[in-house]
């Protein structure tokens, strides 16, 4: 039950961030990632 919980809360946030944000916390994210990988090296 708490993973149905957990997917519903990621599922919100990104509708929200894309609905009412233009989607730039979702970018950020993934711009973050992008620089912790290529810092490590992978």
């Amino acid at each position: 039950m708490r993973y149905v919980i957990g997917i519903c809360l990621v599922a919100g946030f990104l509708v929200w961030d894309v609905a009412y944000n233009d989607g730039r916390y979702i970018e950020s994210g993934v711009m973050e990632l992008k620089r912790l990988t290529a810092m490590v090296g992978a």
